[in-house]
């Protein structure tokens, strides 16, 4: 002990109390492994104290003697600071420590007091760290410490051997004696089985004790000889019920929480341990089962969850009173603020405007304008840079536009890309007109976007109420039509409403619903353009030309059908039929003309070329129809390169090593087009109609014409004049070199049977 502990010697009496029989001596052992093993401990002592001495008067089999030996020690000693203590029953006056060569290991001890006129203990001990003893495994070895209790006591008696030897039946009957008496004035509901079956439908019920009782409903008479299965239902676990059956199967301790059921069908949460008892022989007899009502603890559990949850990471405030109204203020701000932006959202925009129209109505001299603005080209942002960069450009967009509208304008996210913006002014519309302006004039600065650069343009439609009879809702559509107009007349403009336009809206609307019916029904055909070469006549390629025979509106030309194919996200269906009609067409004139030399032209759009799957589809159609990739030219235009995808250049780039062609469409009407041949692969520039309309008339003209045909002979590039009219602009253009025109003056869109019989002639009058 003096190693151990660092404290003076200490007084130890192995040899215990004299008078013991041996038939005592066993049943104190039997009573010290029934214990150990109904609380999962490694070993039991028995003791006395007397004199200051402590006396080991009797120890569980596991124990080998010499290697832990209870002993007294001095309090305030931190001998056991990393040792649990449990105290069961009136604590001994001194504490008590562990010696020998294990004693140092020994890290919990649960002490129970045996009601004796000597101070005596059941001591448990266990080498792991562990929890407390469970409910009913302290019922379980008060039960024990009473029967210790009983046959110390006999030595004193001295009655006949009967008394003396208290075994078989008579022990199990003492020891549910001694459970009775412990559990009868218990506030926990207490209940004892039979030992078997553990299986299905379990053991039966042998006892339970008036708590029971007052917890559940249920009187004795109905319960006994029933299985605790009778308060289990459909809330229980089966988690927690096969967890029991293992328990049960393997005879081990167990505590677990589960839901329970009452009389009336009412559910409660308890605290359930089990422990198995045994006889002398060390048969189980029995189940011991305590169970304490913790529903006041779940429900506190689940409100502090839900609380937790509610408030997130806000648990420092100081007090719940600030994070209430912290929590409210939060609501209340998202209630009417856009999260991303953090500018004002739709529902407040809207009751802004009732508001304005409310007083506009009582008022002669109020007046309000709506601008509702939409991102140009915002889709292709988020499908080629992804949706963080869409994030960004939107933010970004955001506080420009916070920076070109006036303090008393009201200001909100409406939705997607669509932004509002409320004008509440006796100028009325221009007022309107001069924020429109200054947002325009705010977007001109690029913006860049892994490494891009994106130019944010917007377009505005304004309206205005007028006195009118007009509802906020109202007021936004007329707003919304006005922008669809302002995009239709060119990105990066704005627009104000008036009546017609609704009318246009719903004429647009129908068309949108027949062009997606005209999709279903591929109820479109191709018309056939031939592209000459001036000094021969031959015929070099064909563009392909979509066409749409509306059945009431008649031929809608692809400007009117096209962009609002591209809003309502059919394009690339369009596209693919195009492709396929097309390739389809070329391999039979192919062999209508017994060479593979002749090129078609098929104009692809902007959303084709950031599909993924665009290449491969391209490939397979050329395969399918058994095309050489050198016959088949894509005609593109600026948008594309507007797109502001850095995979732009590789795509290109894939489908020129795949043997395709690049033309680059409506050359010279955008104000960067020249950087675009300087950096993306193309093979071939067609020169825009407006360029060759002014070739004879305008000396500038026709040097920017002949400019163009310089450069894309010093860079490789093929030029093609576009809506070649006259024999005096054919005669201009081949004084400049010009080997490729395309126009009325050769022949206007045919169709592919009108194709068949120019093609067999080869070649076209020049």
């Amino acid at each position: 002990m003096d190693d151990d502990f660092g404290i003076g010697p200490v007084h130890v009496d192995v040899a215990g109390p004299q008078g013991l029989t041996a038939a005592h001596h066993r049943t104190l052992r039997q009573i010290a492994d029934d214990a150990m093993h109904a609380t999962g401990a490694s070993g039991a002592f028995v003791c006395e104290i007397s004199s200051n001495t402590l006396s080991v008067v009797a120890t569980s089999s596991s124990l080998s003697p010499g290697l832990i030996t209870p002993a007294l020690v001095p309090f305030g000693t931190d001998d056991m600071r990393n040792c649990t203590v449990q105290k069961i029953g009136l604590p001994p006056t001194t504490a008590i420590g562990f010696s020998g060569s294990e004693g140092g290991a020994v890290r919990f001890v649960a002490i129970v007091s045996l009601v004796r006129n000597v101070p005596s203990y059941l001591l448990l001990i266990d080498k792991r760290q562990r929890r407390n003893l469970s409910l009913a495994q302290v019922y379980t070895v008060r039960a024990h410490a009473a029967h210790l209790s009983t046959v110390l006591d006999l030595q004193f008696l001295r009655r006949d051997a009967a008394a003396e030897a208290v075994s078989g039946q008579d022990f199990d009957i003492e020891r549910l004696r001694l459970l009775e008496s412990v559990a009868i004035h218990a506030r926990d509901s207490i209940i004892i089985t039979e030992a078997e079956p553990v299986s299905l439908p379990g053991p039966r019920i042998l006892y339970c004790n008036s708590a029971f009782t007052l917890a559940t409903g249920y009187l004795p008479e109905e319960v006994l000889g029933q299985t605790p299965r009778i308060l289990q239902g459909p809330d229980t676990s089966p988690a927690t019920r096969a967890e029991l059956r293992y328990a049960l199967e393997s005879w081990q301790p167990i505590e677990v929480e589960l839901v329970n059921y009452r009389k009336d069908g009412s559910t409660f949460w308890v605290e359930l341990s089990i422990v198995p008892v045994a006889n002398e022989k060390g048969r189980y007899t029995h189940w011991v089962s305590v169970q304490r009502d913790i529903s006041e603890r779940k429900s506190a559990e689940d409100l502090a969850i839900r609380v937790r949850v509610a408030e997130g990471q806000n648990a420092a405030l100081a007090s719940e009173i600030v994070e209430r109204k912290r929590v409210e203020a939060e609501l209340l701000y998202t209630a009417f603020h856009d999260g991303l932006t953090r500018l004002r959202n739709r529902a407040y925009f809207m009751n802004q405007l009732q508001a304005a129209l409310d007083r506009e109505a009582s008022q002669s001299d109020q007046a309000c304008a709506i601008l509702f603005l939409d991102l140009d080209r915002f889709k292709i942002v988020n499908d080629s840079l992804g949706h963080v960069h869409g994030d960004a450009l939107l933010r970004d967009v955001a506080l420009r536009l916070k920076r070109s509208v006036r303090p008393q304008d009201t200001l909100a996210r409406i939705g997607g890309d669509e932004f509002a913006v409320l004008i509440q002014d006796s100028a009325g519309l221009t007022t309107a007109v001069e924020v429109a302006e200054r947002i325009l004039e705010a977007m001109r600065t690029p913006l860049q976007l892994s490494h891009q650069s994106v130019f944010p343009s917007v377009s505005i439609g304004i309206s205005q109420a007028l006195g009118r009879d007009t509802s906020p809702d109202d007021l936004l559509r007329d707003a919304d039509i006005a922008m669809y107009e302002a995009k239709r007349a060119g990105h990066g403009d704005y627009a104000i409403f008036d009546p017609s336009m609704h009318d246009v809206a719903v004429a647009r609307l129908a068309l949108q619903t027949d062009l997606r019916l005209a999709v279903q029904q591929e109820a479109f055909h191709l018309a056939y353009q031939p592209i000459v070469d001036p000094t021969t006549g031959e015929i070099l390629s064909f563009e392909a030309l979509l066409r749409w025979e509306h059945p009431i509106l008649g031929k809608i030309t692809p400007a009117d059908f096209i962009p609002v194919a591209e809003e309502i996200g059919v394009i690339r269906e369009i596209d693919r039929w195009v492709m396929i009609e097309a390739c389809t067409q070329l391999k039979k004139w192919h062999i209508l003309q017994g060479r593979s030399t002749l090129r078609m032209s098929v104009n692809t759009s902007a959303a084709e070329f950031v599909d993924p799957a665009f290449l491969d589809n391209l490939e397979a159609v050329l395969a399918s129809c058994n095309l050489p990739p050198q016959c088949l030219e894509l005609e593109i235009t600026e948008g594309i390169f507007l797109h502001p995808s850095p995979q732009i250049a590789g795509i290109i780039a894939s489908i020129r090593q795949s043997g395709v062609r690049i033309a680059l469409d409506d050359f010279g009407t955008g104000f960067s087009s020249l950087s675009y041949i300087s950096r993306y692969p193309i093979d071939t520039i067609k020169v825009d109609k407006s360029f060759i309309d002014e070739i004879c008339s305008l000396e500038s003209t026709y040097a920017i014409v002949n400019l163009i045909m310089g450069l894309g002979k010093a860079l490789g590039l093929k030029i093609i004049a576009e809506g070649v009219e006259t024999q005096d602009q054919v005669i201009k253009l081949v004084d400049i070199g010009c080997t490729a025109i395309q126009g009325y003056h050769y022949s206007k869109p045919m169709s592919a049977e009108e194709a068949d019989e120019v093609i067999q002639q080869r070649v076209l009058p020049i």
